[in-house]
């Protein structure tokens, strides 16, 4: 069994395919074609022990900027914990952890999102859950203007450079609690469970990640390069629900914002490494999770 991270696994057709189909078997992840696009590069490092040219067990790191309460702060978000069936119970995730750990000890903080199988399991690194957030608006409350919106069809090679970029430079969408410089993680997302959810809006020169949820406007993403007054841009949009489900952290909104408990099965995770205080009572954002 040998230990291998990175560029490794990356540039080797076979274990990449191994890592892909792990993803695969493991949690349903398609990262096929996000890798085809350009869009796995050494900001998403996996950390892997490989047996006869075949990913056994894996924990990935994902680099990216925090903004929290207005500083920023180079963060490892922990993704892809995951064994092969044939090889759990011999401690190779608790490993890997390790390597990670020791390899970014110079980050300000390192984070992850475990499902409620495995909630004992980060306390022994360090790590410590956080209670996230939800924030809701009532439609009745917004002084609606609907202005033009138009669908991006995100498998359009233009439209989808154009969001890269847009991503790639973007303003924060809150000072108190986002993520930058995750713009390839984004790109997950927009290329799988958002990609029918993408919209942009001339008016602000800025794209909008938004859909339909459980009878909620769950609006995920506000992306632009300027700073752009949120409120305007969500009053702007073609609102039917009677709520607004913000999947982000606002700020300042100067509408009433019902805020309550996030509840989920799983946990948010921090392990702090520096003057870093992550709070509680923020939400991370859904389209940067890895």
């Amino acid at each position: 069994m040998n230990f291998i991270k990175g560029e490794a696994i990356r540039n080797n057709v076979q274990l990449k395919q191994s890592f892909l189909q792990l993803a695969k078997e493991t949690f349903d992840l398609e990262f096929e074609h996000w890798d085809a696009l350009g869009y796995w590069d050494n900001t998403y490092c996996p950390y892997a022990f490989e047996v006869d040219g075949r990913i056994v067990a894996n924990v990935s790191a994902n680099i990216g900027t925090m903004l929290v309460e207005g500083k920023t702060y180079q963060a490892i978000q922990i993704g892809t914990v995951m064994t092969n069936s044939a090889f759990q119970g011999q401690g190779l995730s608790r490993k890997l952890m390790e390597k990670v750990i020791e390899d970014t000890a110079d980050a300000a903080i390192i984070y992850l999102f475990a499902n409620e199988t495995v909630l004992n399991f980060y306390p022994k690194f360090g790590f410590e859950t956080r209670r996230q957030a939800t924030f809701m608006i009532e439609t009745k409350d917004l002084n609606l203007q609907p202005t033009e919106v138009k669908k991006v069809d995100i498998s359009d090679e233009a439209a989808r450079k154009l969001f890269y970029e847009t991503t790639k430079h973007r303003m924060p969408i809150s000072s108190k609690m986002s993520m930058l410089q995750n713009e390839n993680i984004v790109m997950f997302h927009a290329l799988t469970q958002y990609k029918d959810a993408i919209y942009y809006v001339p008016k602000f020169n800025a794209f909008v990640i938004a859909k339909e949820q459980n009878g909620y406007f769950q609006l995920i993403d506000v992306i632009s390069k300027q700073y752009v007054d949120l409120l305007e841009i969500i009053e702007s949009l073609p609102i039917q629900e009677k709520m607004v489900e913000l999947c982000f952290t606002p700020e300042n909104l100067k509408v009433p914002v019902q805020q309550g408990i996030f509840q989920d099965e799983g946990a948010m995770f921090v392990k702090e490494q520096s003057n870093l205080h992550y709070p509680n009572d923020v939400l991370y954002p859904y389209s940067g999770l890895a």
